[in-house]
């Protein structure tokens, strides 16, 4: 199996998000010391730094970037592709685009999880779904070599597209061939799903994972049973990238290290 850690990108501000921050070349340089395959590069806006520079960073960790999450388009600038202002919309696009010219360069995906927006007081839900549905059709015409996985987000976060089955039919919907699913097991635990039940419910749109524990801790750290819910991914067969996105508690240092630890134990890796 393939291990990734969480990076925020430069332009991500100072904060206690699900991911490492930092200089670029020396937290890939520990990523990978520490026995990482990958890093999934968290996001506020592409735009606003140097993408080969970032390229050349990875390359020579001897690392692979497998995913761009774009979580703070919307958890620090509040933008969404359910914004009722055309503008926000715009803007919205134009970030998960760029978003997507990274993640060409790695052959990766880019997820859209809050980014997608929420039904909102005084909108008709049929009109957000209707937005949503315009922007991801729009983004994955743009861009039609990149792939793009929708996440389903639970109810701490989220009002719209919550559930694995609730996503899967909307992502069919699109009826885009480079627009899957991830699935993260905290949101699917969260919503109480039965976790096998999500991935069968996901069925061929399942394309990237993320793994954290209880209280988005590392994996180990928390009081979740990780090794029934790998055991249930590695069931379908699913030979793709599994992504630890928690925070970085006590410190990025240990957390890093608990994760790799544990998953490298439940997969053998030495």
């Amino acid at each position: 199996m393939k291990l990734a850690y969480m990076y925020a990108t430069p332009e991500v501000a100072p904060a206690r998000v699900t991911a490492i921050q930092g200089d670029a070349a020396a937290c890939f340089a520990r990523i990978r010391e520490l026995g990482y395959d990958g890093v999934e590069l968290l996001v506020r806006d592409p735009r606003a730094f140097d993408h080969a520079l970032i390229e050349r960073q990875l390359a020579d960790a001897g690392l692979a970037m497998p995913a761009v999450c774009t979580g703070e388009v919307y958890g620090e600038d509040r933008l969404s592709l359910a914004d009722p202002d055309p503008a926000r919309r715009a803007e919205t696009l134009d970030r998960m685009i760029a978003a997507m010219d990274l993640a060409v360069r790695f052959g990766a995906m880019v997820n859209v999880g809050r980014m997608r927006g929420r039904y909102m007081d005084g909108v008709e839900r049929a009109q957000t779904e209707a937005w949503v549905t315009e922007g991801m059709q729009a983004a994955a015409d743009a861009r039609p070599e990149t792939r793009i996985v929708l996440e389903p987000v639970n109810h701490q976060y989220a009002n719209f597209l919550m559930g694995t089955a609730e996503a899967a039919r909307f992502v069919r919907g699109l009826d885009r061939p480079n627009i899957g699913l991830m699935l993260d097991l905290a949101h699917i635990t969260i919503e109480g799903e039965v976790h096998r039940e999500s991935l069968a419910e996901a069925g061929d749109l399942f394309w990237h994972y993320h793994v954290c524990d209880s209280d988005r801790q590392a994996v180990g750290h928390g009081g979740w049973d990780i090794a029934a819910a790998l055991n249930d991914l590695d069931a379908t067969g699913y030979d793709g990238w599994i992504t630890a996105e928690h925070f970085q508690v006590p410190d990025a240092q240990t957390a890093m290290e608990q994760s790799i630890r544990w998953l490298n134990r439940h997969y053998d890796k030495h």
